[in-house]
């Protein structure tokens, strides 16, 4: 059976061996490009039926997931779980605030409430993301019947025992993230690739003049 790595591979999402940087300002040597997978319905259909197939036989009523590449993956997962069910899970998603916070709006949160949900994400480093939508569920009166993510890039540090939630992931690949003070990247001269990931940011307050960025 197909897995979510060897999908990701054939859309040219998995970038190893380069010098990026994160979401949370970390430098790391391969980057999971996401956006390249959503580009494709029908291979992104069959990653939101891995995560159906995995929890067909589990009381779900609800998948919900962050916006804005979490929307795609809850659509999907819930429409798979529909058909392995023979009844309606609803799709729904959560919103970032302007501190960073993840709530949901339009009236989503009445559609939550009382509901058995699958919780979804695409990748995880730190789990405080996907954290933050599960206090969304349980603020709005959800019970978060699990966690699971399309992959998990820090599988020492991101499991049920350290977020305290029952928590899974299709596929583990581990992306060691370097602290920019010490990046064995950076002091050997590997350009910061500016395309995907943050790296034009960092770029234009570290270095604003003559870098190598490619």
């Amino acid at each position: 059976m197909t897995n979510v790595i060897e999908i990701l591979k054939k859309v040219g999402a998995l970038l190893p061996n380069g010098h990026f940087v994160g979401t949370n300002g970390g430098h790391i040597d391969t980057y999971i490009n996401k956006d390249m997978l959503f580009l494709h319905p029908e291979l992104t259909s069959k990653v939101g039926r891995l995560f159906a197939e995995k929890y067909k036989d589990t009381d779900i009523d609800a998948v919900v997931a962050p916006a804005l590449g979490g929307i795609i993956l809850s659509q999907w997962t819930a429409y798979h779980l529909s058909k392995f069910k023979g009844k309606e899970v609803l799709a729904i998603y959560t919103e970032k605030t302007s501190e960073k916070d993840q709530v949901f709006t339009r009236g989503y949160d009445a559609f939550v409430k009382g509901k058995k949900v699958l919780v979804v994400e695409d990748l995880t480093t730190t789990g405080a993301s996907v954290m933050k939508v599960v206090n969304a569920v349980k603020r709005a009166g959800g019970v978060v019947v699990e966690i699971c993510v399309m992959v998990n890039k820090n599988p020492g540090a991101v499991n049920s025992k350290t977020l305290g939630v029952s928590f899974s992931a299709l596929s583990e690949y581990p992306v060691f993230v370097y602290d920019i003070n010490n990046c064995p990247l950076c002091k050997s001269g590997v350009p910061i690739n500016t395309k995907v990931g943050h790296g034009k940011k960092f770029l234009e307050v570290h270095q604003p003049k003559n870098n190598n960025a490619k």
